[in-house]
């Protein structure tokens, strides 16, 4: 599986489809390709193609008033209201980026993209599956289908969307979309004039009792702190106050499950000059190919084949890692272990050794290394280590760690920390954070 993300830094972008639903129903169905086409879920009209919203039928109408606006047009009942049913939008929106999550409620999708990717160029690669686009891109997955549901709403009050630029970002206009780009901390701006009945994660009763408080726009809500709207809303209301001014980071879920890389190393030959260095240029694509699309590996599993009864290693890590120098770590200390475990063969001959990476994950962070150079010498000391530890009892509380005792002859203020924790503590000083080209040589 390719993708052709870059840029690490990505906005959310939702896609509100009109038409694919309808189109690929069409196509499901074999209806006439003449006739005006309409989609129902519950006695409510789901998406409509072209030549039906031409006559005057909009998502949301009652089947009564689509067959009003368009006597001829072909109402094909459903019984999945969600985005999965776009396979082939999802598809190829997959080959872009691996975080692509259909919108439950409606025909919409959400979208991970990176920055160097252009919306109109993605949209041409989606040409012919739907009728029209709104499409909004901003750093908050509930802005991004607020933007995009109420700019079609616009649509289907045959309101003029035409391109310009706005305080808050732009509006980009095309033959079959509507892009919508909010910068990154204008979304309250944006978001002021909206009304309450775009917070969708809200369940309709709550915000119905908003409505009968007097509330009326997101603007309302910006004015209000979180402990004050909590007497009225309760926990809501802490959620409600980060997504009206832009605030929530709620990741895009992966469309399929994830991916992983594979690497088979033939190494026909004697056991004894087998070496872990065999292993390098392996681990060197595996890297370029995780650092390009933002990601690393959690789960690492190595296994040597040959005439003998196959030997396994695995590693689970708590963070992704993409680096070749933490793979390189990694992958050779297991790689060394498994070799010793042969070592008493001596007719042993080795054919395979199979790296798996799975748990692929996106990149949450620049790893960087605890290493520090002091500024007032030339060597490289673990300067920030106390910082880093400091940071695990302050997360996980003063017992995660023990502190060894300062060396009392040379009366020296360094320490030796003794991690007594488990893995998950280990993981802020794990050896693959470190970048051997930053340690100095002994």
């Amino acid at each position: 599986m390719f993708y052709r993300t870059g840029d690490r830094m990505s906005n959310i972008s939702y896609f509100k489809f009109i038409g694919a639903r309808a189109h690929q129903e069409k196509v499901n169905r074999k209806i006439d390709s003449h006739l005006p086409v309409a989609v129902s879920f519950q006695n409510s009209i789901l998406d409509c193609d072209e030549k039906a919203f031409k006559d005057g039928v909009r998502p949301g109408d009652t089947i009564r008033q689509a067959k009003l606006a368009s006597p001829l047009c072909r109402v094909v009942p459903v019984y999945d209201a969600t985005s999965k049913e776009l396979k082939n939008i999802l598809d190829v929106l997959a080959t872009i980026t691996p975080f692509v999550e259909p919108d439950d409620q409606g025909c919409g999708v959400f979208a991970e993209i990176s920055n160097d990717e252009p919306l109109p160029e993605i949209i041409t690669l989606l040409k012919g599956m739907f009728h029209m686009a709104v499409v909004t891109k901003s750093r908050s997955k509930f802005l991004a289908k607020s933007s995009s549901a109420w700019m079609a709403q616009r649509l289907f009050e045959k309101c003029k969307i035409v391109s310009s630029k706005k305080p808050w970002g732009y509006v980009q206009t095309g033959e079959d979309y509507v892009l919508v780009d909010i910068k990154h901390g204008k979304e309250s701006i944006y978001s002021a004039g909206m009304p309450l009945s775009f917070l969708w994660p809200l369940p309709p009763d709550v915000i119905s009792h908003l409505y009968a408080l007097g509330f009326k726009t997101l603007k309302d809500l910006q004015q209000m702190k979180a402990s004050q709207l909590a007497f009225q809303i309760g926990d809501w209301a802490y959620l409600v106050t980060d997504w009206v001014n832009g605030r929530d980071r709620f990741p895009v879920k992966p469309l399929y499950p994830k991916p992983y890389i594979e690497k088979a190393i033939n190494v026909e030959g004697i056991m004894a000059i087998l070496t872990p260095q065999i292993l390098e240029p392996a681990l060197k694509e595996v890297s370029e190919e995780l650092i390009q699309n933002g990601t690393g590996f959690k789960h690492l599993t190595i296994t040597l084949s040959g005439n003998f009864v196959p030997v396994v290693r695995e590693k689970k890590l708590v963070r992704p890692v993409c680096r070749f120098e933490s793979l390189q770590v990694i992958v050779l200390k297991l790689f060394e272990e498994m070799l010793l475990e042969l070592a008493h063969e001596v007719l042993c001959q080795a054919s395979t050794v199979l790296l798996t990476f799975k748990d692929i994950d996106r990149v949450p962070v620049k790893q960087v290394s605890l290493i520090q150079t002091r500024s007032n010498t030339k060597t490289r000391v673990p300067a920030s280590l106390e910082l880093a530890l400091t940071g695990i009892e302050e997360k996980y509380g003063d017992s995660a760690l023990v502190w060894g005792i300062k060396d009392k002859h040379k009366q020296s203020s360094a320490f030796k920390p003794e991690i007594l924790r488990r893995e998950k503590m280990l993981a802020f000083w794990d050896p693959v954070r470190i970048d051997k080209t930053q340690v100095p040589a002994s």
